[in-house]
């Protein structure tokens, strides 16, 4: 089959959006599809030549459209008086890019066309003039609830207001859309049941992130003898943002004070300088943007992910499972997995609990590497990439 996946984001550098698109286009490579991805080319997403394997070559082709998605803080507030529609959307609204995705549709006999995530989905309908084929909407998160979630967690009262209104016109925007597309491949479990309810009437079927198991074995083993706590994640994300403050200002704290020689690691792009500022602690070492997330990740001692907004999975969570890797996170960070709390990985939703958890792992050699060993079982036997691709397939096939 000719497949084209159509995404807001290029290929580098590798966050959990790109990550899991790239990933599904290497899948349906590897099963004998030819796949094209059409992206976003932004500020912070570009297309590299090395970001591919060469195995995939001729078999992967990537078109990029430069498209400014740089927030100003005059269209947000026009935006805000004079439209109804969301900013956050409307950013990603190219007539470069549709004539592009246009062009395409016209010179190449595509049987699929894949949208992944909201932002490219508001093409649809011009895409629906020019294709007959099936259509696959793979949402990346529930956008709304996002933003409903920042609602709660912002305690400034202008933010509050105005993730409140974004959040109001995004569900608008995410029903209006809601059954344009043939068949819907939610990536957790949690927001298809929220499609459901909603009033999908389109197949679905829930296709997590996936990881290639293999890739990731050699990593596996630590390469440090002394444990760290680490995080990563991309640090211009408003929910990452305030979690990890949280965890640097509400649980830290208090590891230190058990373990006051314990360095927290972190790692991620796009920190804005006042966030920068947080991480100025001697105990606190940030790595900023890394260039192998994986080698990071092998360091040892256990990845933390304090997350209390956001939708969708978590795909370091997954890939760090895949690794064996201990992970305390909240009720929230490990929406959509399919985890069991003491078993394959630790949930803490207050401070201390979060504290309790770490100092946990530190400390205690053999609850760390069981904890680690079903985590990497679950990983296998849930979240591998050709598995999931091929049920994809035959859920849009049949």
């Amino acid at each position: 089959m000719k497949i084209l996946i159509v995404s807001n984001k290029a290929t580098y550098p590798p966050d959990g959006g790109s990550i899991a698109t790239l990933n599904f286009a290497k899948a349906y490579a590897k099963l004998g599809n030819k796949v094209s991805i059409l992206n976003m080319v932004t500020h912070k997403h570009i297309n590299q030549d090395n970001t591919i394997e060469s195995e995939y070559n001729n078999k992967i082709i990537i078109s990029g459209i430069k498209v400014n998605t740089r927030i100003s803080f005059l269209r947000i507030f026009l935006n805000l008086l004079f439209s109804s529609k969301p900013y956050i959307a409307i950013r990603f609204c190219n007539k470069d890019f549709s004539t592009k995705l246009i062009h395409l549709i016209k010179n190449q006999q595509f049987d699929i066309i894949q949208f992944e995530g909201l932002y490219t989905l508001q093409y649809i309908n011009k895409v629906k003039k020019h294709f007959n084929g099936k259509i696959l909407y793979r949402p990346h998160n529930v956008e709304h609830i996002i933003w409903e979630r920042n609602t709660k967690a912002a305690s400034n009262y202008l933010k509050k207001y105005y993730y409140k209104k974004l959040s109001e016109r995004l569900k608008k925007f995410e029903s209006k859309l809601l059954n344009s597309y043939h068949y819907i491949i939610p990536i957790s479990g949690t927001d298809s049941v929220y499609y459901q309810v909603w009033g999908n009437k389109k197949p679905m079927s829930t296709v997590p992130f996936g990881i290639d198991i293999k890739d990731l074995n050699k990593y596996k083993n630590p390469v440090t003898n002394h444990q760290n706590i680490i995080y990563i994640g991309a640090l211009d994300w408003i929910p990452n943002q305030e979690g990890i403050i949280w965890f640097i200002e509400k649980c830290f704290p208090s590891i230190l004070n058990r373990l006051p020689q314990l360095k927290f690691v972190i790692a991620g792009r796009n920190a804005p300088e006042w966030l920068i500022k947080k991480f100025n602690h001697p105990n606190i070492q940030y790595a900023g943007e890394v260039k192998n997330a994986y080698e990071l990740l092998s360091q040892n001692g256990p990845l933390v992910v304090p997350l209390f907004s956001g939708s969708g999975i978590r795909v370091k969570i997954i890939e760090s499972m895949a690794l064996g890797k201990a992970i305390v996170t909240t009720s929230i960070g490990a929406e959509g997995i399919q985890y069991t709390n003491g078993k394959n990985i630790l949930i803490a939703d207050t401070p201390s609990d979060f504290a309790h958890s770490v100092i946990t792992l530190i400390n205690n050699k053999n609850i760390t590497e069981e904890i680690g060993k079903n985590a990497f079982e679950l990983a296998s036997n849930n979240y591998d990439l050709l598995t999931l691709t091929k049920q994809t397939i035959d859920f849009i096939t049949k």
